[in-house]
């Protein structure tokens, strides 16, 4: 299973890029809890198919170009995946660009990601999925 999870998150990943929601809805659980990494300061958490879309809208509404270049996708074992990746923008507001890389860990059940872990330092990343750094 963990090579088809590794392809489910390349995948999902390639359509947030181009925001193709509807494929990202088949790729994830109505159940879905993202802890995002900007959200994290006010305590928040993104839920399901709702809530991805909120996610999305909240950064574009503070980034124009806005990209998640992806740099590295690992099989952590069982049902799990790190991610590598960053956030690229410029802000709409200074128009200074911005760059964040972070690491997530994904955790797909019964084929469909159930929960992403967001951690704004990718060695936190590593040592939460159990996987050296």
């Amino acid at each position: 299973m963990s090579h088809e999870n590794v392809e489910l998150v390349r995948t999902f990943m390639v359509a947030a890029n181009r925001r193709e929601f509807e494929t990202m809805d088949r790729l994830i659980g109505e159940d879905l809890v993202f802890h995002s990494t900007f959200a994290a300061s006010e305590g928040r958490v993104f839920a399901g198919h709702g809530g991805l879309r909120e996610y999305f809208k909240s950064l574009e509404g503070s980034f124009e170009d806005l990209a998640l270049p992806v740099e590295d996708i690992i099989d952590a074992g069982d049902d799990q995946v790190l991610l590598l990746v960053r956030v690229c923008g410029r802000g709409k507001a200074s128009g200074i660009g911005v760059e964040q890389r972070f690491g997530q860990v994904w955790t797909i059940v019964d084929g469909l990601v159930r929960e992403i872990v967001s951690y704004p330092d990718p060695d936190d990343a590593f040592k939460a999925a159990g996987l050296p750094g």
